[in-house]
């Protein structure tokens, strides 16, 4: 990640996140930052999208609803997004807006989602939201991408909806799991935090709506949820970095989901 002219966006990240090199490494040929089209983002937060102005100036940038009011603030107001998500893209819309509504047709309820938009028009990119997702941050959405077909197989990219997926896996008992409930990083601050917790959620109640959502999702037997920051599951399944020898349509095949629940329990790493 680049680092931005405003010191408060300045990180020491390891070159490997810069997500065009990222993209060009991971993505089949002849995939290159020229065939792109397009960005989408889960939502405006600096670490999931980085150093915007290293793609073409020319690619639409395509967020949630309420994203483009909660980062541009008031004149007097410090913005929350480094000066590069405003001044690098030539355009950016919000999803269902002219010229950031793909083929879609409108927004329809699928799954536990209440608002989902078809990207594409064929069923295979939805992007849902939820105001209860969007208690992490204004705009924040999530996307169900059909990796397969016959039979259809789907990932849900969760996004910030929770930070591991011991909070969001349809078990262990949740008395085993109730010191990590909305868990997120370890804060000295009030904000978000109750006695024995910390969540980067403003609304407790809205957050476990939201993640009732992801819960309900992962019990599908053809559906298989990854939030943003569970690297973790890199390390249950035996993923180093780059070692991704194939790609997201094998999961179920490779039994990636059930790999991912045999680490979930009180002696697991992730509970450690």
């Amino acid at each position: 990640m680049a680092a931005g002219t405003d010191s408060r966006f300045e990180f020491n990240v390891p070159p490997s996140a810069q997500l065009p090199e990222l993209f060009t490494h991971l993505s089949p040929p002849p995939a290159t930052l020229d065939t792109l089209t397009g960005l989408i983002l889960s939502h405006a937060h600096v670490d999931h999208y980085g150093a915007l102005d290293e793609f073409p100036s020319s690619l639409p940038l395509i967020v949630g609803p309420g994203t483009k009011a909660w980062v541009d603030g008031s004149p007097d107001e410090e913005k929350p997004v480094p000066p590069w998500f405003w001044n690098h893209p030539t355009f950016i819309g919000e999803v269902g807006e002219e010229g950031a509504r793909g083929k879609g047709d409108g927004w329809h309820k699928i799954g536990s989602y209440e608002k989902a938009f078809d990207f594409f028009g064929d069923g295979s990119f939805w992007l849902m939201q939820a105001r209860s997702i969007m208690k992490h941050c204004p705009g924040h959405q999530v996307a169900l991408c059909r990796v397969s077909m016959s039979p259809d197989t789907y990932v849900l990219l969760g996004g910030d909806t929770c930070h591991s997926r011991y909070i969001y896996t349809p078990f262990p008992e949740p008395a085993a799991r109730s010191d990590v409930a909305c868990w997120a990083h370890p804060s000295e601050g009030p904000v978000g935090s109750t006695k024995g917790s910390h969540t980067m959620h403003v609304d407790l109640d809205q957050a476990y709506k939201s993640i009732a959502r992801l819960t309900r999702m992962e019990m599908e037997d053809n559906v298989m949820c990854v939030v943003a920051h569970e690297t973790d599951v890199a390390y249950e399944l035996g993923i180093g970095v780059g070692e991704m020898k194939q790609g997201w349509e094998s999961w179920k095949e490779n039994g990636w989901k059930e790999g991912k629940e045999k680490g979930i329990g009180p002696n697991s790493k992730s509970a450690n």
